[in-house]
C-alpha cells in the first residue's frame, strides 16, 4: 500500500499507540509549539463483543509481519524503548492538563499506553508515501488482555468538545468522536484530537491525533495515526492514510475474534 499525495506541505509524523496520550499530555508544556497526540454501532453489543478471551497472549494477538493490510511492515516495539514516555504520561495523568472538565477527565483516563511496557503490547506499521517518496508514514497499535472501561466510554469523548490548555493558553483542543468501522463481536469507536497551536507571530499550526478504540474478547485495542500541518481549516490526515487506519482496524479486531 502507498499513501500518494500531491501536498507536500502535509507532514506525517509518528503514530505509535501513545500518540495520542502524548499530544493531549503535550498541552502541559509551557513551550510554545508543542508537537506531541458507548460502542460505535447499535448493532455492536457488549455481550457480544464480550465473548472467551484467547487463549494466546497479546503479544501473539497483534498483527504479525505480513498480516498488515496493502503490505505494511509490522514491528513489535521494545517495552524498555517506551520507559521514558510511559512515565511521562503517568506523570501528566496526575495533574489538570485542559481547562474544561469533561476534556481534562478524557486526556487522563487511563489507556492502553499505561500497559505499554508491563502487560500490554505496542506495534508499529510502516508505510512509504510513494514509490518516488520515501516519506514513512507510521500507524500505532496498542493492546491490552482486559477490559479498559472509561477507555471504551464513548459518552466521556462525547462530552469534550473543545478546550484550551490549562499550562499554555495558545493552545486549544477540539475533539470529535464518530463510528469506528462496523464488525460483528466488536465494540468501538473513532477520537479524532486535534490541538490547534497559534504562534507569537499569529500564525496557527493543526496537530491531529486520530485513534480507534476497539474492544473484543476481553482485549482492548488502540489504533492510531497522528498527521501535522501548518493550515487548521485543511485536514492534514491524506485520504490513503485515513483508508489505511481504517483497515488496520478490522484486520487487528478480525485476528483477535478469530484466534482461538
Amino acid at each position: 500500500m502507498r499513501l500518494r499525495t500531491s501536498t507536500p506541505r502535509r507532514v506525517a509524523i509518528a503514530g505509535l499507540a501513545l500518540a495520542t496520550a502524548a499530544a493531549l499530555t503535550a498541552c502541559s508544556s509551557d513551550e510554545e509549539n508543542p508537537r506531541g497526540g458507548e460502542p460505535a454501532s447499535e448493532t455492536q453489543t457488549s455481550e457480544t463483543a464480550a465473548q472467551s478471551a484467547p487463549q494466546a497472549p497479546v503479544e501473539e494477538l497483534v498483527l504479525a509481519e505480513g498480516e498488515a493490510p496493502g503490505g505494511g511492515v509490522v514491528q513489535v516495539v521494545d517495552r524498555q524503548l517506551l520507559q521514558e514516555a510511559v512515565d511521562k504520561l503517568v506523570a501528566d495523568q496526575g495533574r489538570q492538563l485542559m481547562e474544561d472538565p469533561a476534556c481534562d477527565k478524557v486526556s487522563r483516563l487511563e489507556t492502553v499506553s499505561n500497559h505499554a511496557t508491563t502487560d500490554g503490547v505496542t506495534a508499529a506499521v510502516r508505510y512509504k508515501q510513494s514509490e518516488e517518496d520515501e516519506t514513512e508514514h507510521r500507524f500505532g497499535i496498542g493492546m491490552v488482555g482486559e477490559r479498559l472501561d472509561e477507555f471504551m466510554d464513548r459518552s466521556l469523548y462525547e462530552a469534550c468538545t473543545t478546550s484550551r490548555s490549562a499550562a499554555n493558553p495558545n493552545v486549544e483542543l477540539k475533539m470529535t468522536v464518530a463510528d469506528a468501522p462496523a464488525i460483528d463481536g466488536t465494540e468501538g469507536f473513532r477520537v479524532t484530537s486535534d490541538f490547534i497551536t497559534t504562534q507569537p507571530d499569529g500564525t496557527r499550526a493543526l496537530s491531529r491525533a486520530i485513534a480507534i478504540h476497539g474492544f473484543a474478547r476481553d482485549t482492548t485495542v488502540s489504533v492510531e495515526y497522528a498527521a501535522r500541518g501548518d493550515d487548521p481549516a485543511a485536514d492534514p490526515v491524506l485520504p490513503t492514510a485515513a483508508g489505511a487506519l481504517d483497515a488496520i482496524y478490522v484486520a487487528q479486531m478480525e485476528k483477535i475474534l478469530n484466534a482461538e
